[in-house]
């Protein structure tokens, strides 16, 4: 008798379990590649975020290099990243939806929400800009990995040599040793290298000489000999509008570059970065909108065209980082690029 009354409980679990299986299979997807794909592309296409590929390599310990995938090889992608960001965003609205008809209920009248200004742009964007500066100002770098490999990621523990002190727990931004020279377009004046962070590490151990620090987080891949630099929190700023619109007449684009975030603003434009050759000594702030200029010309002749809009997202003393906001598709080149002359934004 009880084997009967019990029956259906035992049909029931294992009708669930199946169900259960099966959506935890769907946290990982097998994933072909393809010619030409790198994990950078693969997670930004498959997890909506570029930030996310040291986990798809950590799920594929065979992956030895990052750098080396091939063709029709089999990965795994940890989907179940992306499902619990999804997952995450309705339930908070769902709470503040109760709050309000609680609120209603009883009589009481809510608080209006109150709106804050949102950063000029997102934190991957703004720590992976980077800026002009020297090389000369590096702290230490990385020196090698206790298995020989030269290509580092997420956790990855390393030896470092610093030169200078430092203690357990010291953080230190990663940046790239093979740096783009950056020459003044109408001067020719050596102005420095663009540097651009590509990770976090953190010093673990000293010990008789020895260094060794963790890797926090990975930008983008991290190779022996990159410099370390000390940390600072990189908030991107956050400025009320209207923006300022300042007379910087006679400035320079002195490089450019794209970057890959995965993250974009709500521009109707690409991501591109540029550097000046104005800065704080100058007077420009981050959220100042500045105009560019490209020479262009027929027959001959040439005359300077105003070709689009640039934002000031990072000041140095002498130099800025800023972000292509706007492009004037009725210019002819339609790119806005290293030598175009800064004017005051219309």
């Amino acid at each position: 008798m009880l084997i009967r009354k019990l029956l259906p409980f035992f049909i029931a679990a294992s009708l669930i379990v199946p169900v259960f299986a099966f959506s935890e299979m769907q946290e990982i997807k097998d994933y072909k590649v393809k010619g030409g794909d790198t994990l950078w592309d693969i997670s930004n296409r498959e997890l909506q975020d570029p930030f996310l590929w040291p986990k798809i390599w950590k799920e594929n310990p065979e992956i030895v290099n990052p750098d080396r995938i091939y063709p029709d090889q089999s990965i795994k992608i940890p989907l179940y990243l992306v499902q619990k960001e999804q997952i995450a965003e309705p339930e908070q609205e769902s709470v503040k939806g109760e709050e309000m008809l609680v609120a209603a209920k009883e009589g009481v009248q809510p608080e209006p929400a109150v709106r804050s200004t949102p950063p000029l742009v997102n934190r991957n964007i703004y720590v992976a800009s980077g800026f002009i500066g020297s090389v000369g100002s590096f702290t230490g770098k990385i020196d090698g990995h206790f298995s020989g490999r030269t290509v580092y990621g997420n956790d990855d523990v390393v030896y470092v040599k610093l030169a200078g002190d430092a203690k357990p727990g010291d953080r230190f931004y990663i940046y790239h040793s093979v740096q783009k020279k950056v020459q003044h377009p109408a001067t020719g004046k050596m102005m420095g290298f663009i540097v651009e962070p590509v990770g976090v590490l953190e010093i673990t151990k000293l010990e008789q000489g020895e260094v060794l620090g963790r890797i926090l987080q990975a930008f983008t891949e991290i190779v022996a000999g990159d410099f370390l630099y000390p940390y600072f929190e990189a908030k991107p700023p956050v400025v009320e509008q209207p923006f300022r619109r300042p007379d910087i007449d006679g400035g320079y684009i002195v490089a450019s570059r794209k970057i890959k975030t995965g993250k974009w603003l709500d521009w109707s434009v690409t991501s591109d970065i540029v550097y000046i050759d104005r800065g704080s000594n100058d007077g420009l702030k981050p959220g100042d909108l500045i105009g560019t200029m490209s020479p262009s010309g027929y027959y001959g002749k040439k005359f300077n065209v105003p070709n689009g809009l640039i934002q000031i997202i990072r000041t140095r003393e002498n130099s800025s980082t800023a972000i292509v906001v706007k492009v004037n598709e009725r210019t002819a080149d339609r790119i806005i690029a290293t030598g175009n002359v800064l004017i005051k934004a219309e």
